[in-house]
């Protein structure tokens, strides 16, 4: 009789949710090849956006910005003043984001984003805006909304030009100040979060990695490696690796996408960030009920399970998950989370492994290529930290030696916002 792991495992393998059908090796060569697709202006599942956002410089004394931090989950506004070099965070209100919840219109959206950040403007008429979803930036550092991702909803989004819609409705507001705006997504945020506190020093290349809601990466690329535009000067150049598509996807995956806000889109992110991993495991929970693996408890589960649910039901809390499992079904449950967050630190090492050999980074173990990683999923989850670090020494140290290091630091994208905006 076979055992639970095998049984387990030959379920997974049978509907393409196991780790060990992916291939970290191939799918680093085809990371590497869309960005050099997207950089080149080619069709590309990654988009390569450049920022016009540069990581040189120092930043003026005493000069308030208003930091806004537009996350999947929740909207954060501060005030942020470098002295010496050193970023002071003062005045950090915390807010839900609109159209996390409920549905809003674009106008409600702008309207809402434009109350909250009213009162600062008595202080400051410089913004760093981190926007966390997909924006085409343009050369004055405003840019375009292209799509809205982590299930926030708002409609007739898609297209707007975000610091023209904020500032217009500041005005309306009584807010007369001629401001300076720039944004930036999340993770070049966090690059400059840690320029900002000045963690980088002694790295070979740069690179800004979230996972939390959502996932993507972003990385310092040379200007001439940029065919895409005309003279282009060193800047953050943004992946948006989330929209990567050319992963092996099970069941599971595609059972997640057709239930998302955005089926066919952002098909990487939905295999392991925060807001979707959760409802990956849930389906693969209701084909192992299907299959007989696990009860007939769980052949429906409304709402999905969340992954901070999952994690506290493998540090054995009785929650709503344990409470669902008779017999097997505890060994079974935790063989599928354990092997599903297997899955994700490989898709995590190739994007990063591709990083760090496109930009020739990190030959020298003194001076590693420099993460900046930021989100829950990275740093709350029981069991992906360390098994993403399990694959980056025996792939990326032990096969292509190559060394990376992952940093972190607090409020990196409020700081990186705030340099964003004194620097460029």
């Amino acid at each position: 009789m076979k055992g639970i792991k095998s049984e387990t495992g030959e379920f997974l393998r049978d509907i393409l949710m196991h780790p060990d059908l992916t291939d970290i090796q191939m799918l680093t060569e085809q990371f590497m090849s869309e960005m050099e697709r997207g950089l080149r202006g080619e069709a590309s599942s990654l988009k390569m956006i450049p920022t016009y956002i540069s990581a040189d410089g120092a930043p003026p004394d005493d000069v308030p910005v208003i930091a806004i931090d537009a996350g999947g989950t929740n909207l954060r506004i501060a005030l942020v003043v470098f002295l010496n070099g050193v970023p002071v965070i003062s005045r950090v209100e915390k807010y839900e984001m609109p159209g996390s919840r409920t549905e809003v219109s674009s106008d409600e959206f702008f309207d809402e984003l434009a109350e909250k950040i009213l009162p600062f403007t008595e202080k400051s008429e410089i913004i760093g805006f981190c926007f966390s979803y997909p924006a085409e930036i343009f050369p004055n550092r405003d840019g375009k909304i292209l799509c809205l991702t982590k299930e926030v909803c708002v409609t007739n989004a898609e297209g707007l030009v975000i610091g023209y819609e904020l500032l217009k409705k500041l005005h309306d507001k009584g807010a007369e100040k001629n401001f300076k705006f720039t944004l930036l997504n999340d993770t070049a945020a966090s690059l400059m979060g840690g320029v900002a506190v000045k963690k980088h020093d002694g790295c070979d290349g740069l690179a800004g990695l979230i996972l939390g809601t959502g996932n993507n990466t972003c990385y310092v690329e040379k200007g001439e490696k940029i065919l895409k535009l005309n003279g282009a000067q060193d800047m953050i150049i943004n992946c948006e690796s989330g929209n990567f598509s050319k992963a092996l996807r099970g069941v599971s995956d595609e059972m997640t996408d057709e239930s998302s806000e955005n089926p066919g889109e952002y098909l990487f992110e939905k295999m392991l960030s925060g807001v979707y991993h959760g409802k990956v495991i849930t389906n693969t929970a209701v084909l192992a009920s299907r299959k007989g693996l696990l009860s007939k408890g769980f052949e429906e589960i409304d709402p999905p399970f969340t992954t901070p649910e999952l994690d506290d039901f493998l540090r054995g809390k009785n929650n709503r998950v344990l409470q669902m499992c008779s017999g097997n079904d505890p060994e079974v449950l935790r063989e599928i989370i354990d092997l599903s967050f297997e899955r994700a630190a490989k898709l995590v090492c190739a994007n990063v492994a591709a990083l760090c050999l496109h930009c020739g980074a990190g030959k020298n173990s003194k001076h590693p290529f420099c993460v900046f990683a930021e989100g829950s999923a990275f740093y709350n989850s029981l069991l992906f930290s360390e098994k993403l670090q399990k694959y980056v020494k025996s792939y990326i140290e032990d096969r292509l030696s190559r060394f990376v290091i992952f940093k972190r630091a607090e409020n990196l994208t409020l700081t990186g916002a705030a340099l964003s905006a004194l620097l460029n």
